[in-house]
């Protein structure tokens, strides 16, 4: 990979109906969908919004992992991962509640495959927790504008 400079990248998804439950998501040259389960008004044709944002977070941790495996030079021949989110639906269905519209708290567990020092391990962890840009958006506050256009 080349040396990045200093910039911001645009990341855009584009979203079109598909029926009340179901919406298909452009990202880049993929096709993406997007349902709630059966038991939440939906289809169950693919995985909801909350389901993704589960996924994205994997996907990163994945990604970390084994780029600064390589860069603490730590050998790392295989990561599963487990993330749990709890969330309560109640404010999604316009029911009262005190529980925010979001996870309540979501819980990663990373089984690496690796004969690295328990030091090198937690190292290897924190700075995957530090570098991640989806645990990032996820832990800190995000300035979110919503528009109507």
């Amino acid at each position: 990979m080349e040396t990045l400079q200093e910039q911001i990248i645009d990341f855009n998804v584009e979203s079109t109906t598909k029926s009340s439950s179901l919406s298909e998501i452009k990202v880049r040259q993929f096709n993406v969908l997007i349902d709630e389960p059966s038991q939440l008004g939906g289809t169950d044709q693919a995985p909801n919004p909350v389901e993704y944002i589960l996924c994205g977070l994997a996907g990163c941790m994945h990604i970390l992992g084994f780029k600064v495996a390589t860069e603490l030079e730590m050998q790392l021949s295989d990561l599963k991962i487990n993330i749990t989110g709890q969330l309560n639906p109640m404010k999604l269905f316009g029911m009262p509640t005190e529980d925010r519209a979001g996870y309540q708290g979501i819980t990663i567990e990373l089984h690496p495959e690796t004969n690295a020092d328990t030091e090198t391990i937690e190292k290897w962890r924190s700075v995957m927790a530090d570098r991640s840009p989806v645990l990032d958006n996820l832990s800190r506050e995000t300035p979110v504008e919503v528009k109507v256009s």
